[in-house]
């Protein structure tokens, strides 16, 4: 068996495009299904050992899922059982919906991690190349051929995942370390305080933290862990946090925006709010991040202690993906948690309202389905239904976690990287791209600049040094029709007030 002729393909694909209608393409390709069909299946060519890999997997695959199924229909049923309730509960959480079939892929992507990359990625480009140019002539291939279209887009994510690992797993140990991400998905859910991660996080930053010292925009400060309760409850922090719940409760979305001083710096600054007794702020909270963040489990999971992760791509001046192709695979995935992000409160009220089921029917290909977005959006405006389409094909998991989370407040760090440390101890902003203001916020938003120190001495490699940190929070500013057309001069002047912010350490910006 020999890899399939890709310029067979392709010369028979500009054939159809160049003699045949709209209407004649859909019969065309029905009389040519076994010849894309046979192409699809010898896709691997002599490849013996990465097929019979493919096929062990699968099954493995399919063990593990019918083995979750079971383990759920239990988990349910001694959840309605009164004595056993809490118990499910808190196993659920420990594990944080660790499941069988994600060991095996787990195991699977340690084989796919340590390879190099496909063979057969011209002939996975074509097929996908002739897919959606089918799509733009209209035929939906998912539709009329579902078969070769599942096994294309698995192809297609097996190659993805190559160039992910290729672009983010360069040691060995972080190739051992590695773990699936999941091109469908755009937001992975916060860690829950139950979690093995997660208390494995508090417990060393219970060991490791020295202490907390908030100050306040005149310099003064207050230790976490030696000032009064009534001193805390006095300060100036306290105060601005006070005020910033009373516009989340307003129904006002809350933007946390602040520099990377080391990779705690977003953990922390949530951490710090919990633990001054503003759950409702950061409790349940979002954090953008970059795909960095998902290459293997303990930054994944790191991450995820942080917040929702909902997906970005890194501007391309600053932080270049290198790797071929994966850089536009990631920006589809990202525009999706932009548009979601994006949404004014008359898109979030449709969305808030409908069933996954009725949403997928807003933009399904049936009678009646247009007449139906034309009724739920009769009040949004072009742009915004423009948003709504964008999100099309958003997964049922993201579906209904971002309906959790869509009013919650967001942890934004724009920095491409982390602050630099200069050769005096100051921390130095560098790599950033004011364009995060009209990326993500919209008029009637709030961004409050946030002030942290002390995640360089706390991380120094793979180490952890006890360290002290300091964190200092600006007056919340809110952003209007002006922020958001220059956001050239606001998005800067935010890291300036975070700079100009008192704190242990000098922090300098220049843009």
């Amino acid at each position: 068996m020999k890899i399939p002729d890709k310029h067979f393909l392709n010369k028979w694909w500009q054939e159809a495009r160049k003699n045949y209608s709209h209407e004649e393409l859909l019969r065309y390709f029905t009389e040519n299904r076994e010849k894309l069909e046979s192409y699809v299946s010898e896709i691997d060519g002599k490849k013996t050992f990465y097929r019979l890999m493919e096929r062990f997997f699968k099954f493995l695959s399919r063990i593990a899922g019918a083995a979750d199924r079971v383990s759920e229909r239990m988990q349910e049923k001694f959840a309605r059982t009164r004595v056993l309730n809490k118990s499910v509960t808190k196993f659920r959480e420990f594990k944080n919906h660790l499941n069988f079939k994600e060991l095996i892929e787990f195991m699977r992507v340690k084989i796919f991690s340590l390879r190099k990359s496909p063979h057969n990625e011209k002939a996975i480009l074509l097929l996908e190349e002739i897919i959606e140019k089918a799509g733009k002539h209209g035929l939906d291939i998912n539709k009329y051929f579902p078969d070769i279209y599942k096994k294309v887009k698995e192809k297609k994510y097996q190659l993805l995942q190559h160039k992910f690992f290729r672009e983010f797993s360069k040691s060995r140990l972080e190739q051992l370390l590695a773990i699936p991400f999941n091109f469908e998905r755009c937001i992975f859910p916060v860690l829950p305080d139950s979690s093995f991660w997660h208390r494995i996080f508090e417990k060393l930053e219970r060991k490791k933290v020295a202490d907390i010292i908030l100050f306040d925009k005149k310099g003064n400060k207050i230790s976490f862990n030696s000032s009064t309760k009534v001193e805390l409850r006095k300060s100036e922090t306290i105060k601005t946090l006070r005020d910033i719940l009373r516009l989340k409760e307003m129904g006002r979305r809350i933007f946390f925006v602040g520099h990377h001083e080391g990779y705690l710096g977003p953990y922390f600054v949530r951490s710090v709010i919990r633990k001054l007794g503003f759950e409702k702020l950061t409790g349940n909270c979002n954090t953008i991040v970059g795909p960095r963040m998902f290459s293997n489990v303990v930054l994944r999971n790191g991450a995820a202690n942080v917040g929702n992760l909902l997906i970005t791509v890194p501007s391309q001046k600053t932080t270049r993906i290198k790797t071929s192709g994966l850089a536009d695979a990631l920006r589809k995935t990202a525009k999706k948690t932009q548009a979601l992000i994006k949404l004014d409160q008359n898109d979030l009220n449709v969305l808030e309202n409908l069933e996954y089921e009725e949403f997928v029917r807003l933009f399904a290909n049936e009678t009646g389905g247009e007449d139906f977005l034309d009724k739920q959006i009769a009040e949004v405006d072009e742009k915004n239904e423009s948003n709504l389409h964008k999100i099309k094909e958003i997964t049922k998991a993201d579906y209904e976690l971002f309906k959790k989370i869509m009013r919650e407040c967001f942890l934004l760090f724009p920095e491409g990287s982390r602050s630099f440390i200069d050769t005096d101890g100051a921390v130095k902003i560098k790599y950033v791209n004011p364009k995060y203001i009209e990326a993500y916020m919209k008029p009637g938003d709030y961004i409050v600049p946030v002030n942290l120190v002390g995640g360089s001495d706390l991380t120094r490699g793979w180490k952890l040094h006890k360290a002290t940190l300091g964190l200092c929070i600006d007056e919340p500013m809110e952003v209007t029709e002006e922020t958001i057309e220059n956001y050239e001069f606001y998005g800067l002047d935010v890291m300036r007030k975070i700079a100009d912010l008192p704190n242990l350490k000098e922090v300098r910006f220049n843009q």
